[in-house]
């Protein structure tokens, strides 16, 4: 059995209302999701409506707070990850979103990819950004 160090604990609020945390995977030393959701599951978290990070829209005032707070947020985010970065700066995005974070890394040095399995996030991404998307059927 592995030992996980949780990092970060968060409730779904747009979707599910289940708790997730962010812990070590020991094995191939990166941070990922638990518990992670199947693979049926997984859609319905990120074609929601709700799901405000797969557009670029502003039409209500919570999108135009949303995309302002944002630049805050993904910077925090960085610093975050920065903590726990060794020399290497390589950074895989797994559901990436439009690429807005990935984009924030880059600019601070990170060698970065993505992997966004929604279409219409990954159009938005690839029109925005220089960056090197990976196809999800390539793992």
């Amino acid at each position: 059995m592995q030992n996980k160090t949780t990092y970060l604990r968060v409730k779904d609020h747009s979707v599910s209302g289940e708790d997730f945390e962010l812990v070590t995977n020991s094995q191939y030393g990166f941070l990922e999701t638990s518990p992670q959701p199947s693979k049926e599951k997984l859609p319905q978290y990120y074609e929601s409506e709700d799901y405000i990070s797969h557009t670029d829209s502003k039409r209500t005032l919570f999108e135009k707070v949303y995309h302002f707070v944002r630049v805050g947020a993904l910077k925090k985010k960085l610093n975050l990850i920065n903590s726990f970065a060794s020399e290497e700066k390589n950074l895989l995005d797994v559901g990436c979103g439009t690429g807005d974070f990935l984009q924030t890394a880059q600019q601070y040095g990170w060698c970065v990819f993505g992997i966004e399995p929604n279409a219409q996030a990954r159009d938005i991404a690839n029109k925005k950004h220089k960056i090197q998307f990976l196809k999800l059927n390539n793992f």
